[in-house]
């Protein structure tokens, strides 16, 4: 290796010098370096450039007696000694610059400031001494050998590095560890190679070595510059990044502060432009918009009653009892929107949203009574959160209609009022929100229960429902009289009601909307009355010791529903009345309502227990209302009483088996999904929710379809027949009973399913990402009878 070295360090010297003069060039170029620093890399590259090629001139030029070998050879001794010292100045003059501009120092290491001065009587010596023969001689031959005085020559170059080296020590924490690792090689690697050049003749392994840290040197600064412009450029992203989320910002909370004052006009209109706007945003994402395309329907749906702004305010506070020419006046809102927002050239598809809102799938809506694929998907979008926050929101004639009723709304108008895609997403959503929290926020239909009740005349106040399950509920509370008694009577109640949405209603319009159906009330001395109830049973005994250990109440209640019973224990310190009630139907939910006559209720305290009330801690008063008197088929007839509440024994799929049953649905049943539901699913014992249970499609007869995309692919098509009129006489005609069939068709992984009835026809592929060994299908559904099931192929 040392040989090879030696042999070829002529070609290495050029090369290396060549280098060097190629990075001068590149500092020259370099604008993005300071130029103080230029001007220090360029004299330090330039320098490492001259010292090295003349250093490879005296190895050509030793010996040699011609005229220009003497005179090449003089000059090349001479460069060397005086690189030798210049390229230390350079390096110095280097760090100074490094420790001003990067190291921000407000003032230079004197330490350095020395160095200079000391380099500078080094150079001015080495010229005088080199001159005058006493660092260096000639002779005859032309063969160089050290002078008298060789020793002075390394004392300025061998010391100056030390010194420098102490300050790139002391001063590390100014720069960057990288910086401070290629100075403090630039002193060390050629200190080694001096070392090492004692006990190798003929080489310039300390010159070669100072070229090789020069070059690096210049690697660390390119490297320092392109991570500092990266660092720029990330900073610049950021920057601008930030001042367009700024800009958002500003135009939300703008767009929102005068959405906000239009919507102030109206109580009952506050805050709709910003729950539409995330529905809207909720409905994007699902079905897979990217961000930037839901953050232009989020804006889009937020300013889509801007129009309202030009609308008197006689006709905005009257809204629903508009005359013909009053709605012509209304129906402008969409023009004036799209016109204001218009002039917003950055943000195009704002004025869409505002424009064609009220247009509908069907073409029945306005301005231009465009219809499906024409109305821009933006505007179909916002139509249906409007619609949803419209319906979910409490208005001055009605309160908010639980999701329950808007999901039935929706599924009637899939396909004619909204497009059904965005409608069905709307749905899922619905589906998927189990603690309802798509709705407005306001005090009033909170799910919190009440703590205190002040009631004047019967019934004027009384508190949200409690839901009472199947595991016994604790209520307790206090009462006094209420000093408005005009005869000094005073008394609490209960009612034990069903409702959408848990809550008492008295007027026809509430009682229809929300399916409110009250089964009885109970007072507190043992009176009672039953409207719905099919029957009930007070009895009254007398109690000995104070119920005090459950909140202090001076009333404690427990109630529990079994099936189609409700039982229901008050207790106070002399008595306790217990009442068994008989529902009209197991579908029924019940809740319980705290009321009375000129009475103060405080301190209503809510327990849940873990006690299951069970068909043995009770005698049936009523028999349970059963809708499967009839003949039966190859499978025992099914009673669903709520949604998939009981289901068929699995039969398992072959392929070319078909099925055959009469459905019904029962009495009070009110929704359009009440109604059978077909699940295709796999299972180790063949049943439904057995071991290892998989489902891969919940198939419902009015056409909806459930399943998981991470166990198979859903494919359906549901059509309607010629006996579809609408879907109030479809739950008619499940409410008189009607016959349906269901085909099944194995290719591959593939599983084809034909269902049919009146009024629908349903085909339905599903492909299975892995193929289960034996597949089974199941009947189930919701408030509905099964009988006279048949299986054949």
């Amino acid at each position: 290796m040392l040989e090879f070295f030696i042999k070829h360090q002529l070609d290495l010297m050029l090369a290396l010098s060549s280098i060097c003069g190629t990075i001068a060039i590149f500092v020259v170029v370099a604008r993005a370096l300071p130029l103080s620093r230029r001007i220090t890399l360029l004299f330090l590259e330039l320098s490492a450039m001259t010292l090295l090629y003349s250093d490879r001139l005296s190895y050509f030029y030793n010996g040699d007696i011609s005229q220009l070998g003497v005179f090449m050879h003089r000059l090349a001794i001479f460069m060397d000694y005086l690189f030798t010292d210049v390229i230390v100045l350079a390096f110095n003059l280097y760090l100074i610059d490094l420790y001003k501009n990067d190291g921000k120092m407000k003032k230079t290491p004197l330490r350095l400031d020395f160095c200079t001065i000391f380099m500078i009587i080094g150079i001015i010596l080495c010229i005088f001494c080199g001159l005058s023969g006493i660092y260096y001689t000639f002779d005859s031959n032309n063969n160089y050998s050290r002078g008298p005085g060789y020793i002075i020559s390394y004392i300025f170059p061998f010391f100056v590095p030390l010194i420098q080296l102490t300050a790139i020590i002391k001063y590390k924490r100014y720069l960057d560890w990288i910086i401070n690792l290629s100075n403090t090689l630039f002193i060390v690697v050629p200190l080694i190679c001096s070392i090492a050049q004692l006990f190798i003749a003929g080489t310039s392994m300390t010159n070669i070595g100072i070229i090789i840290t020069c070059i690096f040197i210049y690697v660390v600064a390119l490297f320092k510059l392109n991570r500092e412009m990266e660092e720029g450029k990330r900073s610049e992203i950021d920057f601008l990044k930030k001042e367009q989320e700024s800009m958002q910002r500003l135009f939300y909370q703008t767009s929102s502060a005068f959405m906000g004052a239009i919507e102030a006009k109206d109580v009952f209109t506050l805050g709709h432009s910003t729950r539409v706007a995330n529905y809207a945003k909720a409905i994007a994402k699902t079905c897979g918009k990217s961000d930037k395309e839901c953050d232009e329907i989020y804006y889009a749906a937020l300013l889509h009653d801007i129009g309202k702004v030009g609308l008197p305010e006689s006709i905005l506070n009257k809204r629903n009892n508009l005359n013909e020419e009053e709605l012509k006046i209304y129906r402008r809102e969409t023009i004036i929107g799209a016109d204001i927002l218009s002039n917003i050239t950055e943000y195009p598809f704002l004025k869409d949203g505002a424009h064609y809102h009220h247009e509908r799938y069907d073409g029945s809506g306005y301005p231009d009574h465009l219809k499906g694929d024409e109305i821009p998907e933006i505007a179909r979008i916002i139509a249906v959160a409007d619609y949803y926050d419209n319906m979910t929101s409490r208005k001055s004639d009605r309160d908010a209609y639980p999701q329950v009723i808007v999901r039935e709304e929706f599924l009637k108008k899939s396909g004619t009022t909204f497009d059904p895609r965005f409608a069905a997403i709307m749905i899922s959503l619905i589906d998927s929100d189990k603690d309802y929290k798509l709705r407005e926020n306001v005090e009033d239909i909170d799910n919190k229960p009440d703590e205190y009740l002040s009631v004047n005349e019967y019934r004027s106040n009384v508190t949200k429902g409690i839901l009472i399950d199947d595991k016994f509920t604790k209520i307790g509370f206090e009462w006094s009289l209420n000093s408005d008694s005009p005869t000094g009577f005073s008394a609490p109640s209960i009612i034990v009601f069903d409702a959408y949405d848990g809550r008492i209603h008295s007027d026809e319009k509430s009682i229809s909307a929300f399916g409110y159906l009250e089964f009885g009330e109970i007072w507190f001395n043992g009176h009672y009355n039953s409207t719905k109830a099919k029957n009930m049973e007070v009895t009254i005994s007398q109690k000995s010791g104070s119920i005090s250990e459950f909140y202090g109440a001076a009333y404690e209640m427990t109630a529990a529903k079994c099936g189609d019973h409700l039982k229901i224990s008050i207790s106070s310190d002399s008595e306790v009345i217990d009442v068994i009630m008989a529902l009209p139907e197991n579908s029924k939910y019940a809740y319980i309502g705290i009321t009375g006559e000129y009475c103060n209720i405080s301190n209503i305290n809510i327990e849940r227990t873990e006690e299951i009330f069970t068909d043995d801690q009770f005698t049936r008063i009523a028999p349970a209302n059963n809708y499967i008197y009839r003949l039966e088929g190859d499978l025992p007839n099914l009673q669903i009483d709520r949604f998939r509440s009981a289901s068929s024994v699995g039969t398992l799929i072959t392929d070319g088996l078909n099925c055959e049953f009469h459905t019904m649905s029962l009495p009070m049943a009110n929704f359009i999904w009440n109604c059978p539901f077909i699940v295709v699913y796999s299972s180790d014992d063949g049943k439904v929710d057995g071991e290892n249970y998989l489902e891969y499609a919940l198939i419902q007869m009015n056409g909806e379809l459930k399943s998981d995309s991470t166990l198979a692919t859903n494919d359906p098509t549901v059509k309607k027949t010629r006996e579809f009129k609408n879907w109030d006489t479809w739950k008619e005609k499940n409410k008189k009973g009607m016959d349906c069939h269901i085909s099944f068709r194995i290719s591959g992984d593939t599983l084809e399913m034909a269902i049919e009835n009146s009024d629908f026809k349903i085909k339905n592929k599903t492909m299975f990402l892995l193929m289960p060994e034996k597949l089974y299908f199941s009947i189930t559904g919701d408030q509905c009878a099964i009988t006279d099931i048949r299986i054949y192929e």
